[in-house]
């Protein structure tokens, strides 16, 4: 039997018991808000960067607070989760966006002294077919082509057509080189180079038109880049095709999906490619619609390496799992329970990849 202890002695004890319990409630409730403060914070309430944030969707409804926990309650998902709106310190003007009324707008205007001058002749009648290379032109058409000259300068070329009359009353005008087609204009360098350094190097469009300004003082505004990045989209269009299609045909292929911000919202950047060639695909799903909308999967009878995403078992390819992600995942074991095997196993993935390396030829 336990002794029993005098009534004094077990005031004393609970009390004391009491009293440690009640600092340590109060530890852990100081550390809950630590904890709770620190999973609250994001891009638009702290110096964290964007990439934090995660993939959770902005909260739509988080300006009506009387109808969030209904909201939130149908979705079965937790409010904490959802990613916050963002929040901008700036006040509205109550302005409506874009030009307003007299605002004087600019263009690219031609140079009274162009750097190079190319005439374009008129050699016979389009009707008749007569010669017209004796004949004086009754006017010059020109059109002026802006590109990067030395660093601090930019180089004009003028495209001077001829305009001549035929004796038999047609009126005949030289062709201007294809792409040349605005009285002033950027030529392809300009463009190629601004598409380049916003779609490869992930430049801005206004810092894009900063760096000619810059380096070349060309006004190209930032307007005028993202109608460059436009037309280029356009123009790859049979070339994206030409992609597909040997993507279609490949032996080995890799897939893979990643999400990113896109108009404010998550997306998914689709990825298939083999030692040749590369496709990219944005999507709003993750899944099997938009992995038919790619429009490769579906007849692709290739081997196809992927990382178990559930989706990619639904194709009719020879199926072989990523051994990157093997590494992460039997990593993520030795890190949790210090597993032996999960190490040995990540050494000999290494190793068979370095052998079958040297197997290559």
């Amino acid at each position: 039997m336990i002794p029993e202890l005098p009534a004094t002695m077990s005031a004393e004890i609970l009390l004391k018991e009491n009293a440690e319990l009640r600092m340590r409630v109060a530890c852990l409730e100081e550390r809950c808000r630590e904890l709770e403060e620190k999973v609250g914070k994001n891009s638009q309430n702290s110096s964290k960067p964007p990439s934090s944030d995660g993939y959770q969707k902005p909260c739509k409804n988080s300006n009506s607070p009387d109808h969030s926990d209904d909201l939130s309650a149908d979705k079965g998902t937790d409010p904490s989760d959802e990613k916050p709106n963002p929040k901008s310190l700036r006040q509205s003007s109550g302005n409506k966006a874009g030009g307003k009324k007299g605002h004087q707008g600019t263009c690219l205007k031609q140079v009274d002294i162009p750097d190079y001058i190319e005439y374009l002749p008129v050699k016979e009648c389009n009707k008749c077919q007569a010669s017209l290379l004796d004949s004086e032109p009754v006017k010059y058409i020109e059109r002026q082509v802006f590109e990067p000259g030395r660093p601090g300068e930019f180089e004009v070329t003028a495209h001077r057509a001829e305009v001549k009359i035929c004796t038999c009353g047609c009126r005949n005008q030289a062709e201007f080189p294809e792409g040349v087609t605005a009285a002033a204009q950027y030529g392809s360098a300009t463009q190629a180079m601004a598409v380049y350094l916003n779609q490869y190097h992930f430049l801005p469009f206004k810092r894009v038109s900063e760096y000619f300004n810059t380096l070349y003082k060309m006004s190209v505004s930032a307007g005028t880049v993202a109608n460059f990045v436009a037309r280029t989209y356009e123009n790859l269009a049979s070339t994206e095709e030409v992609i597909r299609d040997a993507l279609r045909e490949s032996s080995v292929a890799g897939a893979d999906e990643t999400g990113m911000r896109a108009e404010g919202s998550l997306h998914w950047l689709h990825v298939m490619r083999d030692e040749q060639w590369t496709l990219y695909y944005l999507s709003e799903k993750r899944g099997r619609e938009a992995m038919d909308t790619m429009g490769i999967l579906l007849t692709f009878a290739g081997v196809l390496v992927h990382d178990h995403w559930k989706s990619y078992f639904a194709y009719a390819a020879t199926h072989v799992l990523c051994n990157a992600h093997h590494l992460r995942e039997l990593l993520g074991v030795v890190d949790r329970d210090s597993n032996q095997l999960a190490l040995r196993l990540m050494k000999l993935l290494r190793l068979s990849w370095h052998y079958c390396k040297g197997l290559r030829p």
